[in-house]
């Protein structure tokens, strides 16, 4: 795919209502959400959330330069809002108007989908993002746990979304056999909140009981007539998932989240037996090598491994520079004299 439009939801919603296919000039775009702090500050307290229009009707090379991306609103902060959809009613009435007709304007509009987050899936979309219902595909049907040694949920069985035949489900009595459930759509979701206004008659877009949906509100964005038939309804960023994921699991394997927590938390869920806490008969405590942390040896191989690989001389310098610059911080005894040649 080179295009959005050659995307197979584009071609869905061109399928579903041929009307909008006839003229090429129709306009379809994409909505952008995230928390920034202003003026590039990350220190900064104060975070404001820019909804931003992306328009696919021009070249993919432009369409993310600045002068082609719609500033629809700004929320102004200095805190995450806990109801975007309170700031996002004016832009859904246009849409709705813009789909439905309005006179003397003869381009219809369209939106294709949403992007953010993660977290911020969980902002725009209604649904949780963490805790015991952290997966709205699963739903009900998510392995969680609560840890009392972690204080925090842990989510089993991750070798279930696998593969029937992958390897990595195991072997012999330790294979695990239990299928993928079976993703949810928007039609299950509907359902649910079909049966919550049965028995709460009142409850309408906004606040859902959460024990009952695992939904903190039903999003603003089903007042579009066309928002329940999209094939896609959100877009996940995977820049920011890609690195939080490899920076969490570069700390695992580094053995910087290691600890008792953590190897009493194997100890409560009966998992690794190899890593449990070892108790000497004089009741001192060891921690056995864990099969997930890197040894000396293979710490010293990764670190080859990362130094062969060949970036631009301007990268590299950089990088070495920064990195220069994050231990001299970082340092316990800083000299005038050093401050003055930085």
């Amino acid at each position: 795919m080179r295009l959005v439009v050659d995307s197979p939801a584009v071609q869905h919603v061109e399928q579903t209502w041929p009307e909008f296919r006839r003229d090429p000039r129709h306009l379809r775009f994409g909505l952008a959400s995230d928390g920034v702090s202003p003026y590039g500050v990350k220190s900064s307290s104060h975070s404001i959330w820019p909804v931003v229009l992306t328009n696919y009707n021009v070249p993919p090379w432009l369409a993310s330069k600045k002068g082609f991306l719609l500033l629809a609103l700004i929320i102004p902060g200095p805190k995450k809002v806990k109801n975007i959809d309170i700031y996002l009613e004016p832009l859904v009435e246009e849409l709705q108007q813009l789909w439905d007709g309005v006179d003397d304007v003869y381009d219809g509009r369209v939106l294709l989908w949403t992007m953010h987050d993660y977290p911020g899936y969980a902002q725009v979309s209604g649904f949780q993002t963490s805790g015991y219902a952290a997966c709205p595909t699963c739903g009900p049907a998510l392995p969680v746990a609560r840890s009392s040694h972690l204080s925090k949920q842990v989510y089993m069985s991750y070798s279930t979304y696998l593969p029937m035949d992958d390897p990595l489900r195991g072997t012999g009595t330790e294979r695990n056999n239990v299928a993928p459930p079976i993703p949810l759509n928007m039609n299950w979701w509907e359902h649910v909140i079909a049966q919550i206004k049965q028995r709460w008659r009142d409850v309408e877009e906004g606040h859902i009981p959460v024990e009952r949906a695992r939904l903190k509100r039903w999003s603003i964005l089903h007042r579009l007539p066309y928002w329940k038939d999209l094939m896609i309804q959100h877009l996940l960023d995977p820049m920011h998932i890609e690195a939080n994921v490899t920076k969490s699991l570069i700390k695992r394997i580094f053995g910087e989240k290691d600890g008792n927590p953590a190897r009493r938390a194997c100890e409560e869920f009966g998992v690794h037996p190899e890593a449990w806490i070892q108790v000497s008969d004089g009741g001192i405590e060891s921690l056995p090598p864990a099969p997930w942390i890197l040894t000396t040896e293979e710490r010293k191989i990764c670190k080859k491994r990362i130094s062969e690989i060949r970036f631009p001389t301007d990268l590299r310098d950089a990088i070495c520079d920064l990195s220069a610059l994050i231990r001299w911080v970082c340092s316990k005894m800083i000299r005038i004299v050093e401050i003055d040649e930085k």
